[in-house]
This record gives structure tokens, sequence and C-alpha cells, in this order.
């Protein structure tokens, strides 16, 4: 179950904010350690914030999931275009009124889903090479029907690749999103502590702990740029 986003900011400003607070940390350990914080806090926060710096952002997911889409598209307008030439030439053979041509099932193909068509590809196939005596003046051949075959091989294998590439996209957004609320939340605990170690006492250290001040990021929002991109490419 995806959990609620923890964090307002951008994931882009997490991850800087995320380094920065390793610098404050380590400048300001030996406080730190009154709180019961060890000297390997800069390193295990470090280490943590270029984790979630490599996760690539849904834009690169988004764009691999448009990738395959696309080959999955183009493999399924050559599977109808196939199916609707031996339809066609089964109807000329065999004429269109008769049951021998009713069997193949050519109207309506358009509107089955990507699965569907598969199955449908394959009975079409089958449906032909049994009447191949028949179709045989209309071109329609053992060369053809081989052909047919592989188109809608790949149409399968590319729906299976569609289905991993949407199932990737999401299995990463996941993740990217549970790393971010685990590094907020060392990140919101550690400069509530860096704010009580120098409230009063240094007004410049101060604000270097305050998360959400007047001062936006300079940082682009990358949820925008992303929202951006998918319209421009639409």
């Amino acid at each position: 179950m995806k959990q609620a986003r923890k964090f307002a900011m951008s994931y882009s400003e997490l991850a800087q904010r995320g380094d920065r607070m390793v610098s404050l940390i380590s400048r300001d350990i030996n406080e730190f350690s009154k709180y019961g914080y060890t000297p390997d806090l800069p390193t295990t926060l470090g280490s943590l914030t270029n984790t979630f710096k490599d996760i690539e952002p849904d834009m690169y997911w988004e764009g691999h999931q448009t990738l395959v889409t696309n080959a999955k598209n183009k493999n399924r307008e050559k599977t109808t275009a196939l199916l609707g030439e031996i339809g066609f030439k089964a109807k000329l053979a065999l004429g269109e009124n008769s049951k021998e041509y009713r069997m193949f099932r050519i109207s309506g193909m358009k509107r089955l889903k990507d699965s569907q068509l598969v199955t449908y590809a394959k009975h079409v196939c089958a449906t032909a090479k049994y009447f191949i005596e028949q179709l045989a003046s209309r071109n329609v051949d053992d060369a053809l029907l081989a052909e047919c075959l592989v188109v809608i091989t790949a149409l399968d294998d590319s729906i299976d690749d569609q289905t991993e590439a949407i199932s990737l996209r999401e299995q990463k957004s996941v993740e990217r999103l549970d790393l971010g609320n685990e590094l907020y939340e060392i990140i919101s605990e550690t400069s509530e502590v860096g704010k009580r170690i120098w409230e009063n006492k240094n007004q410049a250290f101060y604000d270097d702990y305050v998360l959400y001040g007047s001062t936006k990021s300079s940082a682009t929002d990358d949820d925008e740029i992303e929202a951006e991109l998918s319209e421009a490419t639409e």
C-alpha cells in the first residue's frame, strides 16, 4: 500500500536539504552528541540521501512506459492490418454470406482489447489454415500465415513489456516516496534538534535548521517539471 506523502517540499528540494543537513550536522556533531546522536549520523544521513537521489524521477519511468506502449501500438497496427488482409481475401474466396467466411468473425476486431486481439488473431490464423486450399486462389498461403503468427507473437510480447513497464513505474514511485518519507523524518527530527541547540544562542545557525521559511528554494518543483513535460508531449 502506497504511503501518504509526509513532506510538502519537492523531491529535488528534499534531496538538497538532505545534503545540507549532512554539512550542518557534521559542523555541529559535538552538540548533537548531547542528545544521544552518534558521530556516524552525517554518514548515515548522507548514504540515505544519496540512495534517494539515485532513484530516477517518475518522468524517466513514464518515458520508458511510453516507449514500450508505442512499440505495442505499432505491433497492434501490424496485427490488425494482416488480419484485415486475410479477412478480405477470405471474403473474396469464400463469399461474404457464406458460413465459412462467418467463421472468421472479422467484424468488431478494432474494438477488441489487446489481450483479446491476440486470442482472436490466433483464431483467424487457425481458421485460415483450415481453409487454406480454398484461400489459395487469393494468395493466402503458409508464408502469409507464418508472417501473421510472428506479428501476433510480437504483439503478445509487447503487451507483456507494457504491463511490466507500468508495474515498474508504480514500484519505483512507491520506492521513491517511501525513501523520501524516511529521509524527511530524519531531516525533520534533526532540524528540531538543531534549532533547539542554537535557540537564543546563534540566530544564523538557528536559521540553518529552519525547514520551511519565507525564502523559497531556488529549485523548481520536479513534480511541476514532470507535469509540464507530460503536457508538452501530449
